[in-house]
């Protein structure tokens, strides 16, 4: 299942250091919001977890293991970063296609800096 995860400036999250190319396995329970590597399957989503930052990095991912979802997050034991999305890029995809309206999608957040200018 493709998605996408959001990562701090040194590609760590909750202390976990990831690289782009690689595959990482989770041994033990899947618990969302506890346990297992957490992605969304929309790229806007993420950002009701991670702050909408640039100096964040944010990848594709497939999840190839197993999968437990929870409205906008989803879980896997297994997990392939497949390639960093230039800040721009991701902008481009979180404004377009299914759920590009309403929440992340006015006001703040697609004026002023954020997408314009």
């Amino acid at each position: 299942m493709k998605g996408y995860k959001v990562f701090k400036p040194d590609f760590t999250c909750l202390g976990f250091k990831f690289e782009v190319g690689k595959t990482y396995e989770h041994k033990g329970e899947l618990k969302i919001c506890r346990s297992g590597f957490h992605f969304c399957r929309n790229v806007a989503d993420c950002f009701n977890y991670y702050s909408f930052d640039p100096k964040n990095r944010v990848a594709e991912v497939e999840a190839v293991g197993l999968v437990e979802s929870d409205g906008d997050k989803s879980v896997t034991d297994k997990i392939t970063i497949v390639r960093e999305i230039p800040w721009a890029e991701m902008l481009e995809l979180a404004n377009t296609g299914k759920g590009c309206t309403g929440l992340m999608n006015t006001g703040d957040w697609n004026t002023g800096n954020r997408n314009t200018g």
